[in-house]
């Protein structure tokens, strides 16, 4: 199975890859896994490089780079080269590996055009996708803390990236669980329990006890700034669908 992780960045992706990858879902290898754990994310970051330079290479075909830190994404766009190159990744995994996946949070401006080159591959019913959602403001006041971002920026660029990654949801028939990174932190087990039985693997309650950081919810409070009624809306759509 192919399992992809979708979330924008500071929402719990790590934290969710490394639970998959600890469970010999294999989300990388040490070789390819960047950036290495850094103080902001000491036990890692499960991203597998390779992905990210592909994600990029596409966003910038696209005349977009993630570090602009732009809210607008414009369309995305694939030539013949880059579809290649997606395509011999995943056969490459999916030949070398029974259960594996990837972990990117520019996936979810690039989902479609992944599932486009999986489709082509006849694997789309070997695909599914774990969304990890966490409060714009925690994401925000997070985005400020590593990357000096003003909140009022972090808070579009969580829109940007949810609203994307849930087009592709809400346009998708593949199995799809969502999860709370706040609800994760709070109660691994409440959370992981159903995770594992919808990924149909047998869940190490030791593992994830010792992986999981609560020290993260810390980022759940500090400064404040105004949130849209847009933000909002798409908040409770989220929480509406972990809730199903």
């Amino acid at each position: 199975m192919i399992n992809i992780v979708l979330g924008m960045h500071r929402s719990g992706t790590s934290t969710v890859a490394g639970i998959l990858h600890l469970h010999n879902i294999i989300m990388g290898t040490y070789q390819n896994f960047w950036p290495r754990p850094l103080k902001q994310n000491p036990k890692g970051f499960y991203e597998n490089y390779d992905f990210r330079k592909i994600n990029d290479t596409i966003l910038k075909l696209s005349d977009y780079s993630v570090k602009s830190y732009k809210p607008q994404i414009p369309n995305i766009i694939l030539n013949d080269k880059i579809k290649l190159k997606m395509s011999r990744i995943i056969k490459d995994y999916y030949i070398d590996y029974t259960e594996w996946g990837w972990k990117d949070p520019r996936t979810c401006l690039t989902i479609f055009q992944w599932m486009e080159v999986i489709e082509s591959l006849n694997l789309r019913d070997k695909v599914r996708v774990v969304f990890v959602s966490r409060k714009a403001m925690s994401v925000a006041r997070s985005l400020k803390k590593r990357n000096n971002l003003p909140l009022e920026i972090g808070l579009s660029l969580w829109e940007a990236y949810s609203k994307k990654a849930l087009q592709f949801c809400k346009k998708s028939d593949i199995p799809i669980f969502y999860c709370s990174f706040e609800s994760l932190l709070e109660s691994p087990d409440l959370v992981c329990t159903p995770l594992f039985k919808f990924l149909n693997k047998k869940l190490n309650k030791n593992i994830i006890n010792k992986f999981i950081d609560k020290s993260i919810s810390k980022n759940n409070q500090g400064e404040e700034h105004p949130q849209s009624e847009s933000i909002t809306t798409l908040e409770k759509t989220i929480k509406d669908l972990i809730l199903k």
